[in-house]
């Protein structure tokens, strides 16, 4: 049975220098998170949280006086007993709850509105920061058990409770809290069983290594017993039990050592949606959920079969293959899909993920091991960047399609600013008279060595790669700055900029868009912005929702571009203060068949929330007049003219009205 101290020994003493050899670093982070909460109960009206920032400060600064003496009676030795210890023991464990009191306190004040009254926005900041010191504090207070558990206790029930007291629509969130406390126990239970369990090996191992000098060579067999189990220890993942990437290491140098001309199969997972987990209900539950789905993915595994946790939400498999064994491997992968889509239940909740996956054959694919991983590594992050959830097997050309994405994202960082970036213009056409009523800017990249690199490539790896932002803020200005230099004849014509959701939240997207406005000295009527139907996602619905009507405030128009093709409900599309929507071409493109039936009914709905629509891809007389008699408002398409470097605002007579057509244009394929 292990005991929780060693009286007198160096296990206890390990453990009462472990709690204050964490101090320093969690007195930093204590003090950083009372100077953001002060500074922004502060900022929300809350003058009291000045006060209680002084005695945090105060309370800090005798903790840390308490540190500087607890480490210079240990370079003097001079803490020897455990009677030393123990009082030790106990000045840190009244420091941390202390400091746990406080955190409370004003938590309370806050919620309760006893000294002032905060605003929500403050309020949750405050609750975010005391979950945040909690959740640290699972491995921060690992050391000392009860201590560490009424910390947390400390920060977390009072504050639940004053949120169910507070405000009755908080009970969610307090029940929420009372969840997270629970895990927050079990976590720092776990902490520190294996902290305690490490200094106990590594006491005994000296134990038996000291004894092997006095007693006889029988020894040896418990000295070799522990090094093993560090050994094992420092090549298994804690959380999940299984190897980690030294200990799969360790294993393919050793088995193929061993097994000369042996294949493997070496399947990298990736487990789709595990950041959303961990984002909405905490790192605590996430690791739970981890553990269980890599517990239920090991059950499919033949008993010859490795698993190791690569890192994160990475795993590795590697499967030996005997001579024209193919069955299994063929079947393997969807065994794992089934496994890692099974829904985990926790705390009544049903929380599901998924997994994408690549292998490769060591060695058919590559000698190395190191570079088998890798292999498959790619075929999984070609599957994550075109269908998640899906089984790739590697290929030379995932390698050269990465190798390209690499270079050409380094390259677009530099041409972003330079003449290798342009915009061309499309006219947009009143389906009513004919006249041109906005220009579409669309850009494009002619590498120096490349030479053209299509929109759909460069955009698509902007958006990966996070080059979206500047790259928009570059494409807006310039078009800005171009329609501003219209003639007087062309002043009714509108600028449309596509616009990516990640600028959209950023954050003060609406305030970016001001200063190019004023920049360019464009008015904010003539700048039309088109987001695509992502903005409906739920993840940003509010921040979305915030920018576009501040957007509209200021006089710029906001359309939805390719409607149908998204996130489009009625529960969401009602509630954008959007101007039109476009619809998409491939709808227009199967305008004799189902497509129309699309139109029609996105006509209506649009009719009714009083929105215009516009038809993109629009390529033949016959399409025109088609979607006119539909209702259809306003048509872009090669019919009207393909995208040109200047801008042409010459006007079309309605033909598909019934007039005659003021010149020939030629035909062309989509745009």
């Amino acid at each position: 049975m292990v005991r929780e101290y060693y009286i007198g020994d160096a296990v206890y003493f390990k453990l009462v220098k472990s709690a204050y050899g964490n101090l320093l670093p969690m007195l930093f982070v204590n003090v950083a998170a009372a100077l953001g909460a002060t500074w922004v109960l502060m900022h929300a009206g809350f003058a009291a949280a000045i006060y209680w920032f002084g005695g945090m400060i105060f309370l800090s600064l005798l903790r840390l006086a308490g540190l500087q003496r607890f480490n210079a009676l240990l370079r003097r030795a001079l803490i020897t007993k455990k009677s030393d210890l123990t009082q030790w023991k106990k000045y840190y464990g009244v420091g941390l709850c202390s400091s746990g009191l406080l955190w409370v306190i004003l938590a309370c004040d806050v919620v309760l509105g006893v000294s002032g009254t905060a605003s929500v926005s403050a309020k949750y900041t405050l609750i975010i920061i005391i979950s945040s010191l909690a959740g640290g504090a699972t491995g921060v207070t690992a050391a000392l058990k009860r201590e560490g558990r009424l910390y947390i206790s400390i920060l977390l029930l009072p504050a639940s409770v004053a949120l169910a007291v507070a405000n009755s629509g908080d009970i969610v969130i307090a029940g929420l809290g009372i969840v997270f406390w629970v895990v927050m126990l079990v976590g720092h239970k776990n902490n520190h069983h294996i902290l305690r369990q490490s200094y106990e090996l590594q006491h005994e191992n000296s134990n038996l290594i000291h004894s092997l000098r006095t007693l006889n060579s029988s020894l040896e067999a418990k000295v070799v017993e522990r090094t093993v189990a560090l050994k094992e220890i420092a090549h298994k993942d804690a959380l999940t039990n299984l190897l980690n990437r030294r200990g799969l290491m360790e294993w393919a140098h050793q088995t193929l050592d061993e097994n000369p001309g042996l294949r493997l199969a070496v399947l990298f997972l990736d487990l789709d949606r595990f950041k959303q987990v961990n984002d909405a209900l905490g790192h605590d539950v996430g690791d739970h959920v981890l553990a269980c789905v890599s517990r239920r993915i090991h059950e499919q595994l033949f008993s010859d079969s490795v698993m190791a946790r690569w890192g994160g939400d990475e795993f590795v498999i590697a499967v030996p293959l005997k001579s024209g064994d193919t069955e299994h491997l063929q079947h393997l992968p969807s065994l794992i899909i089934e496994a890692a889509g099974m829904p985990v239940m926790l705390n009544g909740e049903e929380i599901k993920l998924g997994v994408s996956i690549g292998y490769a054959i060591y060695p058919d694919d590559d000698p190395s091991f190191t570079n088998i991983i890798q292999a498959a590594d790619l075929a999984v992050a070609e599957v994550k960047r075109t269908e998640r959830g899906g089984v790739l097997a590697y290929s030379e050309t995932y390698a050269e399609v990465q190798r390209r994405r690499y270079d050409l994202s380094r390259a677009l960082a530099k041409a972003i600013g330079t003449n290798e970036l342009s915009l061309v213009y499309q006219p947009i056409v009143s389906a009513k008279t004919g006249r041109v009523v906005a220009q579409e800017a669309l850009a494009r990249w002619n590498h120096p060595l490349l030479g053209q690199i299509s929109p759909d490539e460069f955009i698509r790896l902007a958006e990966d790669t996070d080059r979206i932002n500047a790259l928009g803020e570059w494409t807006l200005t310039e078009a800005c700055r171009y329609a501003k230099s219209w003639s007087s004849d062309a002043s009714h014509v509108k600028i449309a900029v596509n616009v990516s959701i990640k600028q959209m939240v950023r954050g003060h997207f609406d305030l970016k868009v001001v200063q190019i406005l004023n920049a360019t000295g464009l008015s904010p009527s003539r700048l039309q912005l088109e987001v695509t139907e992502s903005v409906f996602d739920d993840e940003h619905m509010e921040m979305v929702l915030s920018c576009v009507k501040n957007l509209r405030d200021l006089g710029v128009d906001v359309h939805i571009d390719d409607f149908g093709t998204g996130y489009s409900s009625l529960s969401r599309l009602h509630r954008f203060q959007v101007g039109a929507v476009k619809i998409d071409r491939c709808f227009v493109n199967e305008l004799s068949g189902k497509g129309r039936v699309v139109i029609e009914s996105t006509v209506m709905i649009a009719r009714q929330f009083g929105f215009e629509i516009i038809a993109e891809g629009v390529e033949t007389v016959e399409q025109a007049k088609a979607l006119y008699e539909i209702g259809v408002d306003e048509f872009q398409g090669y019919y009207f003219g393909r995208p040109q470097a200047e801008a042409s605002h010459t006007a079309f007579r309605p033909v598909w009205a019934g007039g005659d057509h003021l010149e020939t244009h030629q035909r062309h394929g989509r745009n």
